[in-house]
């Protein structure tokens, strides 16, 4: 892994036809911090995450994981590669908090 950043992209940009949904993302997550992605609506937070996970593929920029460039196929990719999304769907399981929905997806089986 590299020794300064879990996640790095470097101008991430995503179009669609005319609407420039994200233009030249820049981001840095160091191992051990935690972040959030906050914004007003229609600013490209979820724009940016499925490119990073693979869910839509960029129109330009870079995204590097554990100090390889990648470009994931798809979201199971991304997951077996070790970056996991949990989507704002809340009509899912409304009934529960934030964090029990953060485990909708995980194994079963604790990790050892």
């Amino acid at each position: 892994m590299s020794e300064e950043f879990v996640l790095k992209t470097v101008d991430l940009t995503k179009h669609y036809g005319g609407v420039h949904a994200l233009e030249g993302a820049n981001f840095e997550l160091r191992k051990g911090e935690h972040v959030a992605i906050m914004g007003d609506n229609g600013a490209g937070k979820s724009t940016f995450v499925r490119q990073i996970t693979g869910v839509e593929q960029r129109t330009r920029g870079t995204v590097i994981f554990d100090g390889k460039e990648v470009s994931f196929a798809g979201p199971i990719e991304a997951r077996e590669s070790g970056i996991e999304t949990v989507f704002q769907t809340l009509a899912l399981a409304d009934h529960l908090d934030a964090v029990s929905y953060t485990h909708l997806t995980l194994p079963t089986t604790p990790y050892v």
